[in-house]
């Protein structure tokens, strides 16, 4: 059996599958960022009148798709973190199991 290595959450994959699951990790990161930026480029909300309700309704639409952004770059920083955490535990295996062949 492979080394495992713990991603949180109760959750753990074995030492060899860990290059898929980063690759994996960096595709989800990659798509929530170009959501991001098409996001930011058609989600503009404009008053559809010059009343006050139309006013409010769109104050309250770009409320809600700043909270997307705000979400959606936790999300990448979360990913990136959980990437970050894979890369460096399998540096650490690569490296003792360096140290132990020189021991061997």
């Amino acid at each position: 059996m492979a080394a495992q290595i713990d991603v949180g959450g109760g959750y753990s994959i074995d030492i060899d599958d860990a290059q898929k699951f980063v690759t994996a990790l960096t595709q989800q990161k990659q798509e929530l960022a170009l959501t991001l930026q098409r996001a930011a480029r058609v989600l503009q909300v404009l008053p559809p009148g010059h009343d006050d309700y139309s006013s409010a309704w769109a104050s309250t639409a770009n409320q809600m798709v700043k909270q997307h952004s705000e979400w959606n770059l936790n999300k990448q920083k979360e990913l990136q973190a959980l990437i970050d955490k894979v890369n460096a535990v399998v540096a650490q295996y690569q490296q003792t199991e360096h140290d132990n062949t020189l021991r061997a």
